[in-house]
């Protein structure tokens, strides 16, 4: 197998976190198989489909890593992508919704819904999720060449809820056979603004579903 090339690019919409640009250039001096840049602009289901039709013009990159400007990967993130060895592989991305400290990873859930991983093992192996976000992903070019244009897309769902760009990615592989690989190590910090009351019932509200689970496995 040929030696990988990396085109690295971050979709900035807003502004860019120091400690995300830092890790950056940190990632990139210390991988000489990397070329970074940075694509501005809105909104960010064309910002992204600029950048994959930038990768495909360029045929000497295998792989196309995208990192989004609020996130902060720990230090190796790049090679614990890439020893998924899998099409796509993601980082899980901490998150803040509806009040619950979550990742960007879906999972399918046993009654065939899905569900926001909410609870993991950082030295457990890397595992199959049903969708994730995009916040930093790692993709080989075979991916973006079985899809068709456009690769990411806002969509709206039957109950009038909003499908973000990069879960739209992730349902569209999945139709083709591909599916993300989550690196558990690669958990990625995402500056956020967030209240510290809020922060504080999240944590209640966790523990709370985390100890009606162990008495549902206890029963």
């Amino acid at each position: 197998m040929a030696a990988e090339r990396i085109l690295f690019v971050m979709p900035v919409y807003g502004g860019v976190d120091p400690n995300a640009m830092l890790a950056a250039m940190r990632m990139c001096s210390e991988r000489p198989d990397i070329t970074f840049s940075v694509l501005q602009g809105s909104p960010i289901d064309v910002v992204r489909n600029k950048i994959v039709s930038g990768f495909l013009e360029a045929p000497e990159y295998t792989h196309l890593l995208m990192m989004d400007s609020d996130i902060v990967p720990p230090d190796g993130i790049v090679q614990m992508l890439l020893d998924c060895d899998a099409p796509m592989a993601a980082a899980p991305c901490l998150m803040f919704l509806d009040g619950m400290i979550m990742s960007n990873v879906v999972m399918l859930k046993d009654d065939g819904g899905t569900a926001w991983l909410t609870h993991w093992n950082a030295e457990s192996v890397p595992f199959e999720a049903h969708a994730a976000g995009t916040g930093c992903v790692l993709c080989r070019r075979e991916v973006f060449e079985k899809l068709e244009w456009p690769w990411f897309r806002f969509t709206d769902a039957r109950d009038g809820s909003r499908i973000g760009e990069d879960i739209y990615f992730a349902d569209k592989a999945a139709k083709v056979g591909l599916r993300y690989v989550v690196h558990p190590k690669a958990t990625c910090d995402h500056r956020k603004n967030v209240s510290l009351q809020a922060i504080v019932n999240g944590f209640k509200r966790q523990a709370q579903s985390l100890k009606e689970e162990v008495g549902n496995v206890k029963r």
